[in-house]
């Protein structure tokens, strides 16, 4: 399929936004700093095809800049032959906020720059701070905070367990949330703040095979305003995968997202982030997803786009070499048909 075919295929979205041109930055967030080792550069990159990039082609610079697990977060750490290790408390209303807020101060002198004003993220994901989204490898911290309230009551009905557990759990999981962003926000007060992954939809899982949000998952969200009103950016996610999703799915899937992410971001800027492989196959987006993850979000109304990429997208030369093929032929055309419109 040819890329322009792709680019005049997909128009269920185009009107949306109005037909007025307007900036729409696609910002560059891939460690490729790591391949100048191999010769290959991609400090290109933003007078090439006019993404934003951050000054030779640094991860953290002065156009964006991920915090990944930043401070101390109360966090249960796995490993391959051991139980979780609790660290700063295990679970929020175990730790210590001072403690954690410490260190995000060390780690945010020693990483963002002095005076930034562009896109700062704060990339936390060991847990959430709603009790129930905590599924999966997640709920480890529900049983954690279960046996707490069991030593601290060892009377109590299970009811009366889960209810404190509950409670305790979301009260500390908003606090550390919310003055971490707010730590942020007095540090570095001219950058747009925001965690990534929010506001989440978690459509097209197992409980939930459609394309909006599930009623659930609205109400959290409401109930969720103390962080979506206190942040001055957002950043969902719209990673894509490959199997058991088609491409009319996948936009599906996208749209769900948007939708969703603009009505609780409240006029406030929205810059999905978008990776350019699918998550469950570690392949390359085809040309069509690839234009229309860019696409969507300006015609639904988002500020602007992130493009991510992994550490291990460009650990080696080979990946390195792809990906700047992939670049010159897929990402880069795709950007700047979409800055035409």
């Amino acid at each position: 399929i040819s890329l322009i075919f792709c680019f005049s295929t997909l128009n269920e979205d185009a009107d949306l936004a109005g037909t007025e041109r307007r900036r729409f930055p696609v910002y560059w967030n891939v460690p490729t700093f790591q391949c100048h080792k191999y010769g290959l550069n991609f400090t290109r990159v933003a007078k090439a095809w006019g993404i934003e990039q951050n000054l030779g082609d640094e991860f953290r610079g002065e156009e964006i800049s991920i915090l990944y697990d930043p401070g101390e977060f109360p966090a249960l750490l796995t490993a391959a032959t051991t139980e979780a290790v609790p660290r700063n408390g295990g679970v929020p209303q175990e730790g210590s906020l001072m403690h954690h807020l410490k260190l995000f101060q060390m780690h945010m002198e020693k990483l963002v720059l002095p005076g930034f004003k562009g896109l700062g993220v704060i990339d936390f994901e060991h847990w959430r701070p709603v009790w129930h989204q905590n599924w999966g490898s997640l709920n480890t911290y529900r049983e954690y905070s279960r046996i707490i309230e069991r030593k601290r009551h060892p009377f109590w009905f299970s009811s009366m367990i889960e209810i404190e557990a509950v409670y305790r759990y979301e009260l500390s999981a908003k606090t550390f949330i919310l003055e971490t962003l707010r730590k942020a926000k007095q540090l570095r007060p001219k950058a747009l703040w925001g965690y990534y992954g929010y506001p989440f939809c978690f459509n097209f899982t197992p409980n939930n095979n459609r394309e909006a949000c599930s009623d659930e998952v609205v109400v959290d969200n409401n109930n969720m305003q103390w962080l979506f009103s206190e942040s001055t950016a957002h950043y969902p996610s719209l990673y894509l995968k490959e199997r058991d999703m088609g491409p009319a799915k996948r936009r599906r899937f996208v749209r769900g997202r948007l939708v969703e992410a603009l009505r609780v971001a409240n006029n406030t800027p929205v810059y999905p982030y978008v990776w350019y492989k699918y998550h469950d196959t570690n392949q390359f987006l085809t040309e069509d997803d690839m234009y229309h993850v860019l696409k969507a979000p300006r015609d639904r109304g988002c500020t602007g786009v992130v493009i991510w990429g992994a550490s291990k997208d460009v650990n080696t030369e080979a990946k390195c070499l792809a990906l700047a093929s992939y670049l010159e032929n897929v990402i880069g055309p795709a950007v700047s048909y979409v800055n035409s419109l």
